[in-house]
C-alpha cells in the first residue's frame, strides 16, 4: 500500500488563553480506530470551546480591526457564513432572524455578547427579547445604550468567508441605524477571517483526533475488507466511504472521490472499469467532526500476484510528491503571503526537476477556509487579494498539491501523485 506522509511541521507560536473549564482543558479522545465521540460528548465539548474562543481570541481581534461593535445578521436557512463557528451543535439553523451583537467596551473588560431575538444559544448570549420581526427595535435600542464608535459588518468582495449580510439585511440595519451610526460603518472582513482562521492549543489537539478519524476511513476504504479486485469499482469504494461517514455520525463537506491509475491505460477510459491487482488508487476525501473539516487526499497501490511492495517508479512519484509538499512547507512561513510561497514553491520544484501544482488553502470551521491560498488549481500565477494576504500563527492549512511523473514499469505513462496533509 502506499500512502503520503502527513507533513506537519509546527509554524505556529502558541499565545497565552485564560483558564479553559476543566472538563474541556483535560479532555482525553478516544482511539480513533475504536470509535468516535457521540454528538453528546461533542456537544460537551463544543459550546465551552466557544465560549472560551469568545473569551480569549475575540477581544484582541476586535481592538486589532479598530472595531468595538460587531453586527452579524443571520436568517434561518441563510445564515453568515460566520455563524456555524460561533453556535452549539444543539441549533442546526439561526433561530428565525436573530442579529448576533459583539461589543468591547475596551480597557481590558470582556466583551459583551447579545442575541437580539429570543435565543441565547445554549447561554453563550445574553438576549435582547424581541418579537420576529422587530430584531431592529432591538438592536437600535442596544445601540443606543452602548453608542459605538466603530460598526463592523460582514461584507466583502474578497473574502467569501467575510460576506455574509445580505442586501436585504443591509437595508434594514443602515435604516435602523440612522444617518449617525450608519455613517460609522464598515466593513468587518479581516475581523471575520481572524476569529475564523485563529485557533487555540486545545483545538489543535480536537484536530489531530479529527484527522486520526478521517485516516482511518480511508484505511478501512484501501483494504481488502472494501475491495475485491476484479469486481469492486471505484464508484462502490466512493459510496462505502460516504456512507461510513454517515454510519460513524460525521459530517461531508464534499463528496468522496477515487481515481484510477493503471499501466498503460488512459486515465479516463477505466474509471468505470472494476478495480485490478496493479493498479494504483487515489482518493480525494473530508469528514466534518467537532464542527472542523479535514481534507486529505492519499494514494494507495494494489500488489500483484508476488510483489512484496509497489513499483520504484510509483514509489519516486510518491517520493517527488512529499517532496513538493517539504518545499510548500518551508515557503509557507508565518509573516509571508500566499502568493510569496507559492512563487517561491514552484521555483524551487522546477528547478529540481519536479512538475508541480500547488493549492493549497486554510481548513478549519470551513473545508476551503479563510486564510490565505497558496495558488488554485486552476491559477498558478497568484491569487488577487487573498493570495497577498500573510500567513498568521494559531492558523491551520491543507497542504494540497500533486506532481506529475512518469512511471518507466507502466512504459513511462505520466501518473498524477495527489497529497493532501495538514499544516499546524
Amino acid at each position: 500500500m502506499l500512502s503520503p506522509r502527513l507533513t506537519a511541521s509546527l509554524l505556529i507560536v502558541f499565545t497565552a488563553f485564560a483558564t479553559l473549564p476543566i472538563s474541556y482543558a483535560a479532555t482525553k479522545y478516544p482511539d480513533a480506530a475504536q470509535r468516535v465521540l457521540t454528538h453528546r460528548e461533542q456537544n460537551e465539548l463544543i459550546t465551552p470551546r466557544i465560549l472560551h474562543r469568545f473569551e480569549t481570541i475575540l477581544p484582541g481581534l476586535m481592538t486589532r480591526e479598530g472595531i468595538d461593535m460587531w453586527i452579524i445578521p443571520t436568517r434561518e436557512n441563510n445564515e453568515d457564513p460566520v455563524f456555524r463557528s460561533m453556535a452549539p451543535i444543539t441549533y442546526f439553523a439561526s433561530r428565525r432572524r436573530t442579529i448576533l451583537i459583539f461589543f468591547n467596551p475596551g480597557g481590558g473588560k470582556p466583551v459583551e455578547r447579545y442575541s437580539i431575538g429570543r435565543f441565547d444559544y445554549d447561554r453563550l448570549f445574553t438576549p435582547v427579547p424581541t418579537a420576529n420581526d422587530a430584531q431592529y427595535e432591538g438592536l437600535r435600542q442596544l445601540i443606543d445604550e452602548k453608542k459605538p464608535r466603530v460598526i463592523g459588518i460582514n461584507e466583502s468582495d474578497a473574502w467569501n468567508h467575510a460576506d455574509g449580510i445580505t442586501a436585504n439585511e443591509k437595508r434594514r440595519l443602515l435604516e435602523a441605524l440612522g444617518p449617525d451610526y450608519s455613517a460609522r460603518v464598515k466593513s468587518a472582513e479581516m475581523l471575520a477571517v481572524g476569529w475564523l482562521e485563529v485557533k487555540t492549543p486545545e483545538e489543535l489537539e480536537a484536530y489531530r483526533h479529527v484527522m486520526q478519524v478521517a485516516h482511518r476511513i480511508i484505511r478501512e476504504a484501501f483494504s481488502r475488507e472494501v475491495i475485491t479486485p476484479g469486481k469492486t469499482t471505484a464508484q462502490d469504494v466512493v459510496w462505502w466511504m460516504r456512507q461510513r461517514v454517515a454510519e460513524l455520525g460525521l459530517g461531508s463537506w464534499f463528496h468522496p472521490s477515487i481515481t484510477i491509475w493503471r499501466a498503460g491505460a488512459n486515465v479516463a477510459a477505466i474509471q468505470s472499469t472494476a478495480i485490478l491487482q496493479g493498479d494504483m488508487l487515489h482518493t480525494d476525501f473530508g469528514i466534518v467532526y467537532l464542527g472542523f473539516c479535514t481534507d486529505t487526499q492519499h494514494n494507495a497501490y494494489i500488489l500483484k500476484p508476488g510483489e512484496t511492495d509497489a513499483p520504484p517508479g510509483l514509489k519516486a512519484g510518491l517520493a517527488a510528491a512529499n517532496r513538493l509538499q517539504d518545499l510548500t512547507m518551508k515557503a509557507a512561513r508565518i509573516g509571508r503571503t500566499g502568493n510569496q510561497a507559492l512563487a517561491e514553491t514552484l521555483a524551487a520544484a522546477k528547478a529540481e526537476g519536479l512538475v508541480p501544482s500547488v493549492y493549497c488553502h486554510a481548513i478549519g470551521y470551513h473545508g476551503h477556509a479563510a486564510g490565505s491560498p497558496i495558488g488554485m488549481a486552476d491559477n498558478q500565477q497568484g491569487i488577487p487579494v487573498r493570495g497577498d494576504y500573510a500567513f498568521r500563527p494559531d492558523t491551520w492549512d491543507s497542504i494540497e498539491l500533486n506532481v506529475t511523473h512518469t512511471v518507466p514499469e507502466w512504459g513511462n505513462l505520466a501518473v498524477r501523485f495527489a497529497l493532501a496533509g495538514c499544516r499546524t
